[in-house]
């Protein structure tokens, strides 16, 4: 496996499109145990993350209760539209692998408007996440 596993979360989100990740470039994404940054410390707080690693997974594409509730509900979340299509991508790594599809991932997410886009979106649910726990 490369370097580009960790821009492939456990949950089937792609680290290489979030929007801390991609305008300070200070996380190698999720599953990162560098140390200098804050991709383990993200993983430490998902409790999707902590079931992957427990079980021995790198993404939930390896396990056979995929999709489990917290997956479904993680999916589905009303606030984070940024997650809807995490278990279509887990899909897609169990039918060509992690590698194959975080090449997919980059060369997709090179057409900037298209970046744009999604970290429009992204800033959008983080706000709405901000005003839903105040």
């Amino acid at each position: 496996m490369s370097e580009g596993r960790f821009l492939a979360a456990p949950c089937g989100l792609y680290c290489g499109v979030c929007g801390s990740n991609v305008m300070s470039h200070e996380c190698h994404g999720c599953g990162c145990d560098c140390g200098a940054c804050a991709g383990a410390t993200h993983a430490e707080g998902c409790r999707i993350a902590r079931c992957a690693a427990d079980r021995g997974y790198a993404t939930c594409a390896e396990c056979d209760d995929m999709p489990c509730t917290y997956l479904t509900e993680f999916a589905f979340d009303a606030v984070w539209r940024t997650h809807l299509p995490v278990l279509e991508h887990l899909r897609r790594i169990r039918r060509i692998g992690v590698d194959e599809w975080v090449g997919e991932q980059r060369a997709y997410w090179a057409d900037e408007r298209r970046l744009k886009r999604w970290l429009a979106l992204y800033a959008q649910c983080s706000e709405a996440s901000r005003r839903e726990r105040t």
